[in-house]
């Protein structure tokens, strides 16, 4: 019991100092913002991006996200090899001291090769998927004294502006139907897309500022 009430005491503590933070006047006095994000929402979690602010006086920030993730895998005559990258711009207003909202544009890109080899031959398959989205957020985000940024988009909107989905086979040999290849493909990279403009909630951001 007694761990209980001095971890919610620490809690208490520690929102009570972020809530009471000027990050008004900190973001005033900033230029640089470095952080790393994550949360319920698909493209963050299979790519975390990373992200690049520049302070605008206290009411802006302009930014830049980078993030990329490879797989890859084998199993018995097939060997695949997949990267995703998550990139995009963003702006972001402040209203107040740290309620904000976000406006991006997202650059989310699948690209994967499959090459399977048995006795009647080989097939290398390439996959290729796009997606090109807008993003909306409602946030709060606190800038402490002493520099550390943190804080939550609470809600994340995201709607495909465009994409696309491409598969391309390359055989030798007799390996089956290529076309039916193709298109289990591009329905595997039209859902690929569908998650890379699905939205999200509670995307925590921890960084500093300088």
């Amino acid at each position: 019991m007694k761990k209980i009430v001095l971890t919610i005491s620490a809690f208490l503590t520690m929102t009570s100092y972020v809530f009471a933070a000027d990050s008004a006047g900190n973001r005033a006095d900033s230029i640089i913002m470095l952080a790393v994000s994550g949360g319920i929402h698909p493209a963050s979690i299979v790519a975390p991006p990373a992200r690049l602010g520049v302070f605008l006086g206290s009411d802006w920030m302009l930014g830049l996200d980078s993030g990329s993730a490879n797989y890859s895998s084998s199993s018995g005559g097939s060997k695949g090899t997949a990267t995703y990258t998550n990139q995009g711009l963003i702006a972001r207003y402040f209203i107040g001291n740290s309620f904000n909202v976000l406006a991006g544009y997202h650059m989310r890109n699948y690209d994967a090769t499959v090459t399977s080899t048995d006795s009647s031959g080989s097939a290398t398959l390439n996959l290729k998927a796009n997606a090109n989205v807008a993003t909306l957020t409602i946030a709060n985000h606190w800038l402490m004294d002493w520099g550390l940024w943190i804080g939550y988009d609470w809600l994340l909107l995201g709607n495909a502006l465009s994409t696309k989905s491409e598969a391309t086979v390359t055989t030798s040999g007799s390996i089956g139907d290529i076309n039916k290849a193709k298109k289990d493909s591009e329905a595997l990279g039209d859902l690929v897309n569908a998650v890379s403009a699905s939205s999200g909630v509670l995307v925590l951001s921890v960084g500093f500022a300088f």
